[in-house]
Parts: C-alpha cells; structure tokens; sequence
C-alpha cells in the first residue's frame, strides 16, 4: 500500500478572478501538484457543479451513462425480433443489470471522476469542467507513484455522498471485485451487441 504524503497549504494558493462570495480553498498536493477546491462544497460553479449532478446520477446508478446505454441496446437487439426471441439472454441481460444498480459500492472509476470534479489545479476554472483534461488528472492519480490513493479519495468524499465503512485494507479488495464484475459484464454484453449486428457492419466492433 503506497504511504501517503500529502501536504496541506505548502503553496501560496493561485488567485482566480472569483464572483463575489465565492472562495477556492487549498485541499492536498500530490508531487508538487497543488490542488484546490470550493469552500462551500454546495456552492458548486457553473458546468463544474451540473457535471457533479450527472456524475451523481452515475455514481447512484453504479453505472456510467455509456454502459446504460448499451445495457439498453441490448435490450433493443433482443426484444426487436419477436420470433426469435432468446428468452435466456433476455433474463441474463436483466439479471446483469440488478446486479449492477445494486452495488453495495460504486466503482474506483467513478469515485475518482467525482475527486476531478470536485479538485482543480491551477490549470482549471473553478468554474468550467473540462472533460478530456480531466481524464488525465484522473490517470495521473490513478499512477503507482501517486500520493493520492483509493482510500483517501473515498474518505474526502465522505462529506459529499453516503458511503460504507470501510478499512483502508478492505476497500482496494471491494473496488477490484466490483471492477471484475463490471469487466465480465461489459464482456457479455459488448458480445450480445455485436451478434446482433446486421453483418458486415463492423462499426462498433473494437
């Protein structure tokens, strides 16, 4: 387990041109990064605070808008032919889906896409969320050389979302079975799609 070394207020905070009420703190620095949020954490900003709603919304799913989707498509693909209606696929489909909005937690992936959206370096507005820029935030945290860990990202998320208790030694075990899980299901359900694909239609084959 990587030791953490996190430091607090070492850097003289960045300064933003902020409406009036508004305040950005220092939150921890990972390897010289400083990292800050919103003071007021119900105070969100602008499309920083509606992309907390829609990570919200997925974090309570436990699943990304992108795999409802296809969880969705899946349903299409075997529902649009009556007469060949595959009745185990159909069950399995809506079993996969239980299993999935009923996660005790959610995934590692969505805890830290809630952390991007509630820290930003000096390179971000604290009131604008940039997707892609934040997609390598999230791998730079996700690095073995980080300080910044699971546990840790979970525990600061503690004051924002209802959590369960877990020791910094249970949890990795709980988020790789959640992981496992999603992968297996991503597997069958990708396949699901695309035999149903019309063929020599490979456009949403990898």
């Amino acid at each position: 387990m990587r030791k953490l070394n996190l430091q607090l207020f070492k850097k003289k905070p960045k300064v933003w041109e902020l409406e009036q009420g508004h305040v950005v703190v220092p939150a921890f620095i990972d390897r010289g990064v400083q990292y800050y949020e919103i003071k007021d954490l119900f105070n969100t900003f602008s499309s920083r605070g509606l992309e907390a709603l829609q990570v919200y919304e997925e974090w309570e799913m436990r699943l990304k808008k992108d795999d409802l989707l296809d969880f969705i498509l899946a349903f299409e693909n075997i529902i649009n032919k009556p007469k060949e209606l595959n009745v185990m696929n159909l069950v399995k489909t809506v079993n996969m889906l239980k299993e999935r909005v009923t996660f005790p937690i959610a995934t590692r992936e969505l805890y830290y896409r809630f952390a991007s959206v509630r820290y930003f370096d000096e390179n971000e507005s604290p009131y604008h969320y940039d997707p892609e820029y934040n997609k390598g935030k999230i791998s730079r945290w996700m690095e073995a050389s980080s300080e910044v860990d699971d546990f840790f990202i979970v525990q600061r998320l503690g004051d924002m979302l209802p959590l369960p208790k877990l020791s910094k030694e249970d949890l990795p075990n709980y988020l790789e079975t959640i992981q496992k899980v999603v992968d297996y299901q991503s597997t069958l359900i990708h396949q699901l799609n695309l035999d149903h694909q019309p063929k020599g239609d490979s456009s949403s084959a990898l």
